[in-house]
């Protein structure tokens, strides 16, 4: 398939000839292979090609690259190629690169630059060191292992050498020469250590440098300060013993005016006061120190007009600002990152060009100031887990706030109503206002945010007939409402069901009642998906998180892959027969339609969900035989059919003889392994079927669960990343949320998402 378009991004052509040299495709949308009678092959005068942020869906780069003979310059980082590097590449005039490292640059001896962002699991030749001409050296993500050749830092003409993400890439830096052209240096998440020689203060070019979250140890140099030409410095996540650089007095230097300034993870005590003087500051990362109290009134000043993204995140003994301000004092913020501390008092109010607010974790109380409606463009906007009160202002839901993606809340004590005017055009993603104690009803014109992919209201009181209009939201995977007052039929005329890419539903522990009618499972297409080629977390701007009840525990998904899926109806007040196109749902993996009023048989169509791994059919009025052909579940760990009125058989192959007494009890006409009584036996007569709802719930309507775990994610065949042992007990109890009761909200749990 052809994929190059007519309209390129740029293209330049030899004035005199009028032959194309140049073309320039980057970040054009282009998806899908390169074929090899493409017309790209056919533009032999081609000298520069650039393929950059395209996504050729893991597709190999094809051989006819070599077609190309003029080409000098190739630039294919970010596009999403797989495989081995065609070996044509080394018959290119002064160009890239090869499935063999060794094998290329041995014929490429003028080569200028090399770039590559792709998995080619190979050691760095010691023969790239004899690459004289080479200015640029790019090998981002691509797998390499193995020691790093010293003398290739040492290059005569090299400018900027890049290699970061390569995490079994090893070695040290070099004594460094007066001389060196070098301008950019990034080896950040490699396994370089050592130390820091003095030695780097020779690059007098240098005006980047990124040795974040290695190895390194020792002493940070006091050479710095004689980079005069550095403006990014990131130093985080090392193990340095001494940073009397950073934490001294510096009014008798001349330090460099940094624009980026990473100082995370280092155990820092005390802001450091290489700060005090820093004027043109546009991103500060203080993450994870160990800083203590209030931020100085000083750090007011540091960079006040630059600044525009500043990260306190984990300092979990900091606890707010000099002299409370009320205003963030940094008029041209754009993220603020206070996540995971122990700051209280009022929430700072944020500059009207704030776009990120990251405040979770926190003990911030008293109301949401209107001052946060002055935001001009806010993206991100998440105070869960604080103590804030009062009402959620309506101005979340208007016009002047459409640009809002992420509003999280969750694990607070607001009150009042959800605002009921959610404007067209609104943006909105994320919307999160569990656990807090909202009442009234879901308002309507939440269906204006057709952007909408994880609402979740779980643990309010929310008093409202099911929201079937929900249903028109095409992006909507994820929907949680347990634990409030919803009420009525899950059915309504007015839509045709819908739900194309919901991944997971959550009505548990309500009042909803009724017949499952089999349309309404009909057009929920993401749930019969089975398998996903490119498994990713759900979220962008964040990582969605969810608690369920699964297999019998109550779990913290920290982060929530696209395959999982997941229905749980239970504790409610449905009735009829279970539909037998819930079968058609493949993908699913857990299963909860327990304690409700379902009868007749089990659907012998669940034997169609081959992935599930959690079936919970208990406290229910179902009757005839167990289907034997739930036998071919073999993935199945976690069955309860107890408290019916089941006859027959218990199925004895497969994934049944590992399940437990309790998965079968209280239906006395089941015989048969691993209950007590053996098929053939007089006493199979079934008692008739319960008729009060409320008896056949019984008295342990609620789950009964003695403990509660966090899981990150899950993986292989929904394996459950179980966080137990000294977690749940005394070592990080913060990582444990209960969410049964509201003060247990108080519990601080770490929440991931992404930055």
């Amino acid at each position: 398939m052809e994929i190059i378009p007519i309209v390129v991004y740029g293209f330049e052509c030899n004035q005199d000839t009028g032959h194309v040299i140049a073309l320039n495709l980057s970040r054009s949308c282009i998806y899908g292979a390169i074929t090899s009678n493409s017309s790209l092959f056919c533009l032999h005068h081609l000298q520069n090609l650039t393929l950059a942020g395209n996504d050729f869906n893991h597709s190999q780069i094809p051989h006819e690259i070599g077609n190309l003979s003029s080409l000098i310059h190739l630039d294919l980082s970010y596009s999403n190629f797989s495989g081995q590097i065609p070996s044509e590449i080394q018959y290119l005039s002064n160009d890239l690169y090869t499935k063999s490292l060794t094998s290329l640059v041995q014929n490429l001896t003028n080569l200028e630059e090399l770039l590559l962002n792709i998995n080619i699991s190979s050691t760095v030749p010691k023969s790239l060191a004899n690459l004289s001409s080479l200015k640029i050296l790019s090998l981002i993500r691509c797998g390499l292992y193995g020691q790093f050749p010293t003398r290739i830092f040492q290059l005569p003409h090299l400018q900027v050498l890049v290699v970061p993400g390569n995490e079994d890439l090893t070695g040290h830096l070099p004594e460094f020469h007066t001389n060196s052209p070098l301008q950019y240096l990034s080896l950040a998440s490699t396994n370089f250590s050592g130390d820091l020689p003095a030695s780097i203060g020779n690059l007098n070019s240098l005006t980047t440098i990124y040795i974040n979250y290695f190895n390194f140890s020792g002493t940070i140099p006091n050479s710095f300060s004689n980079l005069t030409q550095l403006t990014s410095l990131g130093l985080s996540q090392n193990s340095f013993s001494d940073l009397s650089w950073v934490t001294r007095a510096s009014s008798n230097d001349i330090l460099p005016q940094f624009e980026y300034l990473g100082l995370a993870h280092l155990n820092l005590t005390k802001f450091p006061d290489i700060l005090r003087n820093q004027s043109k500051l546009e991103t500060l990362y203080l993450d994870s120190n160990s800083f203590q109290g209030l931020i100085p009134k000083w750090m007011y000043n540091v960079s006040k007009e630059s600044l525009l993204d500043l990260s306190l995140y984990d300092n979990v003994f900091l606890t707010g600002f000099e002299n409370s301000p009320a205003v963030i004092p940094w008029p041209n913020l754009e993220s603020l990152d206070l996540e995971n501390n122990m700051m209280h008092g009022s929430l700072p109010i944020p500059p009207p060009s704030l776009m990120y607010y990251f405040v979770l974790n926190n003990s911030f109380t008293g109301r949401i100031s209107p001052f946060f409606c002055n935001m001009s463009s806010p993206i991100v906007l998440d105070l869960s887990y604080n103590h804030l009160s009062g009402m959620i202002h309506p101005c979340f839901g208007n016009s002047n706030q459409t640009s809002l993606s992420v509003l999280a809340l969750r694990c607070n004590n607001l009150g009042g109503t959800i605002p009921k005017t959610w404007a067209k055009g609104c943006l909105l993603r994320m919307f999160d206002l569990s656990q807090n104690q909202l009442q009234g009803h879901l308002p309507r014109s939440l269906a204006n945010c057709t952007e909408l992919e994880y609402l979740h209201v779980g643990h309010n009181q929310i008093n409202d007939t099911y929201p079937s209009w929900l249903g028109t939201l095409q992006q909507l995977k994820i929907l949680v409402f347990h634990s409030n007052g919803f009420h009525g039929a899950i059915w309504s005329p007015e839509t045709n069901y819908s739900f194309p890419s919901l991944h997971i539903i959550d009505l548990s522990h309500n009042h909803l009642s009724g017949n499952l009618l089999a349309g309404y499972f009909a057009q929920w297409d993401a749930m019969e998906s089975v398998g996903s080629k490119n498994l990713y977390y759900l979220g962008d701007l964040v990582d969605y998180s969810i608690t369920m009840a699964i297999k019998g525990v109550e779990l913290e998904y920290k982060k929530i892959h696209d395959d999982l899926k997941v229905i749980d109806f239970s504790c409610n007040r449905f009735e009829g027969e279970i539909p037998k196109q819930v079968g058609n749902l493949e993908g699913l993996h857990v299963l909860n339609l327990s304690n409700n009023a379902f009868t007749g048989h089990i659907p012998s169509s669940f034997a169609n969900l081959t992935q599930l791994e959690s079936l919970d059919l208990s406290q229910n009025k179902l009757f005839g035989e167990i289907p034997p052909e739930l036998t071919q579940l073999n993935f199945l760990s976690k069955f309860n059919v107890s408290h019916n009125s089941l006859i027959g058989p218990i199925p004895n192959a497969q994934q049944f003889g590992t399940f437990e007494n309790t998965s079968f009890e209280d239906n006395r006409g089941l015989c048969g392994r691993p209950l007590s009584k053996i098929c053939g036996d007089s006493d199979i007569s079934t008692p008739p079927p319960s008729t009060s709802f409320e008896e056949n719930r019984g008295p342990n309507f609620f789950f009964e669960f003695g403990w509660k775990v966090v899981v990150m994610g899950y993986g292989c065949g929904f394996v459950f990343g179980v966080v137990i042992g000294h977690i749940v007990t005394t070592r990080k109890p913060y990582l444990v949320i209960k969410i049964f009761g509201k003060k247990q909200c108080q519990t601080r749990i770490k929440v991931n998402r992404r930055k």
